[in-house]
């Protein structure tokens, strides 16, 4: 098989390419002086103002939703407690906490 080697360099492409080879393969990079700017190249992402502002509201929303589930949940846990409470004060097995009025 012959590739452009930015084809298995590249991890979007490579599990595909990758499936068509020999367990026992040998692969031989012509043009090897170049393949640390094609991998630099394939792992790089653009980023832009645009994206930052979209990253921070997404972020701000999630953080907004973690925060709401937080107090949800801890709302929901003191109310099983208190349950579990009370269900061994009715059962006898635990005293009525004192006031401490």
């Amino acid at each position: 098989l012959v590739y452009n080697y930015q084809y298995m360099l590249d991890p979007k492409v490579a599990k595909m390419v990758s499936k068509e080879l020999e367990a026992e393969s040998i692969i031989v990079f012509d043009e090897a002086h170049n393949i640390d700017s094609v991998c630099i190249e394939a792992l790089s992402v653009t980023i832009n103002d645009r994206g930052l502002d979209q990253a921070t509201r997404s972020l701000g929303r999630l953080s907004s939703e973690v925060s709401r589930i937080k107090r949800s949940d801890n709302r929901r846990l003191q109310e099983e407690y208190q349950n579990l409470v009370s269900g061994l004060i009715d059962q006898g097995l635990l005293n009525q906490p004192a006031n401490n009025s």
